[in-house]
């Protein structure tokens, strides 16, 4: 596999599919809302433009697309004919919205993988997602603070972002924040200096302002395993949070400590979830294997279930359950071994990828998670680093580009250098 060289495609096509990666990488914190009759991610159409630039040159290789995927596929169909089954018909949210989404994101998934030929263009691909959530996690702080209404960045007191709902923003900061704060220590920082201060302090603050419990669940999880595998990591986040924590309370006073509970709380809201949670279970009683069929849930009641785990078993059934599951661990197996085949350099990027997939499974929890294009975007950096580990596999470039010398320094260079001449030799 070529990855990015896109083999038969002139120069020019070479170069519009890179164009169209990173378009694609640094739109992903936007979504343009028709007032709520629909929404236009500018993200999809850099991917129409990525999939006509590579042709019918993407591929799929066995250790970045694996049976998950299939099964994955497969279960969107089952389910959709269990809803025409069950209903006689299958909604267009359930077309549209689910099955030509999910057709969408694999695409995306396997356009992405294929961009990355060398661990620069992966460090690349990560900065520019870095510095674009930065961008407008900044945009959204100033809506906040300063009182100047920008559209779509601030909903009901809570920052939303270009995302629209504070949950998706919130797991959007989340996810910046796991990769943000693996790359400020060892290996190849991904922003360096006073820039990595303030996106401590900027992201800290944003995951603050969404008020988003879902979002804070992944962040817990990061936590955790920082605290069991690189505890010292803790403090800068510690230092973080408490001085955007500080700031928010000499801008709006100590009064706001009580917005801030009951902000946090919510209490009808969590009685929502329940009610909801409740009604799936008596669907998923009913119909425990193959479920109620997808968009099912949404047409009767309409609304949506805001846990991705309930929502397969109450529409995909124990059968959905389990394929969605394991395709959410396969993630965690393919980044182990990358972690254990990396370099002492490229462990903490690796690290950072496993830990922002953990923290989508917390966030899951709380919100259908699996159409968050941020996500799946982390799953795909993800499986491409299986590739980049394996110095024998043809078409992966040699660790050693200008660009990421600049990060690493002579000494972690010579050291992975002469791993790499260890490695071959064995």
């Amino acid at each position: 596999m070529t990855s990015v060289l896109v083999v038969g495609k002139p120069y020019t096509m070479r170069n519009l599919f890179l164009f169209a990666v990173m378009g694609y990488i640094i739109c992903l914190p936007a979504q343009i809302d028709f007032g709520g009759a629909f929404r236009i991610a500018p993200s999809d159409l850099f991917l129409m433009l990525g999939l006509f630039a590579a042709g019918l040159h993407l591929k799929l290789d066995p250790r970045q697309f694996s049976s998950w995927h299939w099964g994955m596929l497969f279960i969107f169909v089952l389910a959709s004919f269990v809803s025409i089954w069950r209903n006689g018909f299958i909604t267009q949210y359930a077309l549209l919205q689910k099955d030509f989404g999910f057709i969408l994101l694999l695409l995306t998934y396997i356009m992405l993988v294929q961009a990355v030929d060398s661990w620069d263009r992966l460090y690349k691909m990560l900065r520019a997602f870095l510095i674009s959530v930065l961008i407008f996690n900044g945009v959204a702080l100033f809506d906040f603070f300063s009182g100047v209404k920008v559209p779509f960045m601030v909903q009901d007191g809570r920052l939303s972002g270009m995302l629209i709902d504070p949950n998706a923003y919130g797991g959007l900061l989340v996810t910046a924040f796991a990769i943000h704060i693996m790359t400020s220590g060892d290996g190849v920082k991904l922003l360096r200096g006073w820039v990595s201060t303030l996106a401590t302090i900027s992201l800290a603050g944003g995951i603050i302002m969404t008020f988003s419990r879902s979002s804070w669940i992944g962040l817990f999880l990061v936590l955790l395993t920082l605290l069991l595998t690189n505890p010292s990591r803790l403090l800068k986040i510690g230092m973080g949070f408490s001085v955007a924590f500080g700031a928010l309370l000499l801008y709006k006073g100590t009064a706001y400590l009580d917005v801030l509970g009951n902000m946090a709380s919510r209490p009808s809201q969590i009685q929502s979830r329940l009610d909801i949670i409740g009604k799936a279970v008596e669907w998923i009683a009913q119909s425990p294997l193959l479920g109620i069929g997808l968009g099912s849930y949404n047409y009767e009641l309409r609304i949506i279930i805001h846990n991705t785990p309930i929502w397969f078993m109450t529409e995909f059934g124990l059968l959905g359950l389990i394929v969605y599951g394991g395709f959410m661990i396969w993630f965690f197996i393919v980044g182990i071994r990358s972690y254990r085949a990396a370099d002492r350099v490229n462990r903490p990027i690796i690290m950072a990828l496993l830990l922002s997939h953990a923290a989508m499974i917390g966030l899951s929890m709380g919100i259908e998670a699996l159409f968050q294009r941020y996500w799946w975007f982390m799953m795909a950096m993800n499986a491409a680093c299986i590739r980049l580990t394996n110095t024998g596999w043809k078409g992966v470039k040699r660790y050693r580009t200008k660009g990421t010398e600049k990060s690493t320094g002579r000494n972690l260079r010579q050291q992975t250098e002469q791993a790499q001449q260890a490695q071959q030799a064995q």
